[in-house]
Order: C-alpha cells, then structure tokens, then sequence
C-alpha cells in the first residue's frame, strides 16, 4: 500500500512538472493564415527565415534589377511580388525557406510558433493574437528568472533587502529566545534538583544541634567540628547557602525559647548574617527585601543602620519591611523616622505597624507624639489613630492644642480619640466643628457631642436641626440631644410634626432599636 501511495505521489509531482509544456503545445499561436501573415509583415527580420519569389513551375523569378537572391523579409518579398512584370500566364508565388530549405506555409507557421513559445523571438510592438495580448501569452511560458549570477545579486534591490533582513533578525531572535528558554529551564530544574538534595542534607545537622547540644556548646563549638556537619567548601555555594538560609529562618518561625536562640547563634556562627546585610546592597527590590526579612527574622541588630536607609525608600515594598525591621529591632524607638517619610501611608501599612507599635508599646518608649509633627498628611492621622488604639489619654491635651489649625480630616480623627477614650472636650472644639461646612464633620462632631458634650452642644445641635439636614445627620443630633437634654429634644419633637422627624422619634424611643 506504501509503495503504491509513493508511486502515485511521484506520477503526480512528474504531470505537475510538464503542464507548462503541455499547454504551451496545445496552445495555438496564429489561428488562421492571414493572423500569420500579418506577423509576418509587421515583424519583420525572422532568424532562420528566408522568403523568394518562385513562378507556377517552381523557377525563380529576377526583379528589374535581376537579382534572384532570397528575401530576409516578408514585406521585401510580398512588395517585390506586386512591384515585377509577369506575362498575363505567368503566377508567382513566396517560398518559404527555413535555413534555406523550403518549407510549405504550414511548417513554417509551425516553425515561427515554436519560436514564440520558445521566446527566440524579439517581438517588435504590441501585437495581438488570438484574441490576447502579449501579457496573456508571456504567462504560458516556463518561469525562467530575471536576475542571473551568484545568490547576492537578488539583494541589489533595496526593498528585497530590507524584507529579507527583516525575516533574517526575526528568525535570529525566534531562535535565541528558543534557545534561551530551554538554558533557562535546564539551569531551573537543575537549581530544584539541587535544592531538594542539599535540604535533606541539612535535616541531619539542624536536628543534631537543636536536640542535643546546649546554647553554651554551640557557641563554644571549634570552627573545625562545625564545618564537619557544614562543609566551608559547600557554604560558599550560593544555592546551599540559600536552602540553609530558608531551613534556619522557617524553623525558628516554628520554634520558641531555647531553640530560637540556638538557631540565631549558629546563623551568626555560619556567618550568614553577613550575606543577609549584603542583600541590602542589591540593585534587586525582591533581594533586598528578602535581606530585610531575614534581618528581622533573626533579630540581626548589627544590621539596623543599613536597614534605617531603605525606610523612606520609593519602593513600597522595601519601605514598608525597612519600617517594621526597624520598629522590632530598636531598642528606643522614637519614630522620627517614620515621621519624616515622605510617602503617604496605605491602609494595610498602618495595620502592619500598629500590630508592632502595639506589641511594643508595653516594653518600650515609643514617643507617638512624634508623629503630630510630621509634614506628611498620612502619618499624622496614623499618630491619632494611634492614640485612640493604644489609649494614650496624656497625649489629648496636645492633640487639644492642636485642632484649631489642622485640616478637617484631622479634626475628624481627632475628635473620635476624644469620644472613643471617653474624655470631654473643650465645648468650642465641638461647637466649632458642628458648625463646618463639612457634613461629615458635622456628623462626627455631633456623635460626639452626645457621649462627651454638655448643655452649650445641645444647644448648638438645637439650631442645627431647626435648618432641616439630611435624613442621616438628623437621626445622629436627635440622639445625641436626646443624650444631652431630654427636655429639648421632646421640645424640637412637638414642635414639629414632620413624618421623617417623627419616624425618628419612633425609633429612638423604640428600646429593641437603640443600637441601631
């Protein structure tokens, strides 16, 4: 079945080949004598061709000069033929010679349409046979190329130069990124090979030191016997100084007491402190947040200086761990360098940081006023939060000294430390507040007024709500003067008998829906 599918397959490929041949043969040139006749007149000069003048009987015929010679051209002999003397019984006739061998009028219209296949023929205009243009008949020929010599005449050109370049650097970088993915799939696989092997090389040591000697043996231990267990010529491969890294640093995640403080003497023992600080200096975001983590991880206070460089840093990353780093490892923290960062605080920063300040704060002197000097907008609002979460009541005073000439943002945080902590307010602090422009300053400051306010607020939250607010920032003053004078808020009720105002007294009154 195979060498049959081949058999036709090469059949196929050899008719494929000779069809420009077959139908340059069955394509007729000239379809009638007189189209041949015409060529021949307006071609003139034809190689091989040759024309005289014969009588009936085969003789040839002499002009008035009396030459006999053979004609080159058509139009010679057909002008001579009409131009010499022949007796009334006398006919001439042309003959036609093919390298001087006479042909009848057939062969040699066959003769001229094999050369026009053949293109030996220099056609002289644009003449028109068989209905087609010289074009139509050009396509009939076998392609022969235009350009001769050596492959680099075709680039004379400049648009074929500039198309083959183009395709020559395309295929150039298709390769080199082929090439490229497979290096680094190879060099990949090879890293994770090799990870894997050195991390069940190390469980052995590890497990060794952490259950069977003492924090004063391991720090009393010979550089001799402890590159038995971590081989110096093993530590400075920088994929086994990694996985050695990463083991170190999970397990004091996990561990607690004496393990942690054996794992961080023997980090220092292997001197891998030195590479995490070194990561610090990397021109690499992601090293150098590794290098923090690790830092902070095992406690590496001799590293804090570098670290206090990168808490301002434009990346994000960085500056957040430099900031936490820095927060766990000082030992007098006094925030000023978090008060002169320049870039605004997101919201998961300030989590991040509170959950540390807060940790701190019972073992160390944080200074969190520090933070109501800043220039930048975010980290004061994070130091009132501050003082809201920690309940740092000392601190109201100055933020008291403070509202007049902050922004309404800030007195909004303000004035929640106030209410949240319980402590009453100087009354032209709420008073001026619910007077604003701003809504949600008014609202703030009149949901406080009912926790910490007195009798000069409610008055103020009396003439507010004679103006008519919006649904919201009604509901909040009734209750606050429903808080502060029961006799005014039952005034401002019966005075008015709006079906919202009453909808709200409703509620108020209702004591399934107080905190609602």
């Amino acid at each position: 079945m195979a060498v049959r599918t081949i058999v036709v397959f090469v059949f196929l490929l050899f008719l494929l080949s000779k069809a420009s041949i077959v139908l340059g043969q069955d394509e007729k040139i000239f379809p009638d004598s007189t189209s041949f006749v015409d060529f021949l007149i307006s071609q003139g000069e034809i190689p091989g061709l040759q024309f005289q003048l014969v009588n009936s009987s085969g003789q040839l015929l002499i002009d008035s000069t009396g030459e006999t010679g053979s004609l080159a051209e058509f139009s010679a002999a057909h002008t001579l033929k009409n131009t010499i003397y022949q007796p009334d019984s006398v006919t001439s006739t042309i003959q036609y010679l093919i390298f001087s061998e006479p042909y009848t009028f057939e062969a040699t219209q066959e003769y001229v349409s094999n050369l026009l296949r053949n293109g030996d023929i220099e056609l002289l205009g644009n003449e028109i046979w068989n209905g087609k243009d010289l074009i139509s008949l050009a396509s009939k020929e076998i392609y022969t190329p235009l350009l001769s010599g050596n492959y680099f005449s075709y680039f004379a050109d400049l648009k074929i130069f500039i198309v083959a370049l183009t395709i020559s650097l395309f295929l150039v970088f298709a390769v080199l990124m082929i090439v490229f993915m497979l290096v680094f799939k190879a060099r990949r696989n090879h890293n994770e090979k090799l990870k894997a092997l050195y991390d069940q090389y190390i469980v052995g040591p590890l497990s060794e030191i952490l259950f069977e000697k003492t924090l004063e043996e391991l720090e009393s231990l010979s550089d001799e016997e402890l590159f038995k267990n971590f081989p110096e010529k093993q530590l400075k491969k920088a994929v086994f100084e990694q996985v050695l890294v990463e083991r170190i640093i999970a397990l004091n995640k996990k561990m607690k007491g004496d393990f942690k403080l054996k794992l961080k003497a023997l980090y220092k023992r292997l001197d891998l402190h030195t590479v995490s600080i070194k990561k610090l200096n990397s021109s690499k975001w992601a090293n150098v947040v590794i290098g923090l983590v690790e830092i902070n991880e095992m406690d590496l206070t001799e590293g804090l200086s570098e670290v206090k460089k990168h808490v301002n840093s434009p990346n994000f990353h960085i500056r957040s761990q430099a900031v936490a780093t820095t927060l766990n490892l000082s030992d007098s923290v006094d925030l000023s360098f978090l008060r002169d960062q320049t870039f605004p605080l997101s919201r998961w920063q300030q989590m991040n940081y509170l959950r540390i300040i807060k940790f701190l704060n019972s073992s160390r002197e944080l200074h969190i006023n520090t933070l109501f000097s800043s220039e930048n907008q975010s980290i004061r609002l994070f130091g009132y939060k501050l003082v809201r979460v920690l309940g740092l009541v000392d601190l109201l005073e100055e933020l008291e000294e403070k509202f007049a000439a902050v922004s309404d943002e800030e007195k909004i945080e303000i004035i929640k430390a106030f209410e949240y902590l319980g402590v009453p307010a100087q009354s032209s602090m709420l008073n001026d507040s619910m007077r604003s422009d701003n809504v949600k300053l008014v609202t703030i400051a009149g949901k406080a007024a009912g926790a910490i306010g007195d009798d000069s607020n409610a008055k103020i939250i009396y003439e507010i709500l004679e103006t008519s607010p919006v649904f919201g920032l009604q509901l909040v003053l009734l209750r606050s003067l429903q808080n502060l004078n029961a006799g005014l808020y039952n005034q401002f009720i019966t005075k008015d008998s709006d079906s919202d105002l009453q909808r709200i007294n409703a509620h108020l009154l209702d004591p399934l829906l107080q905190d609602v």
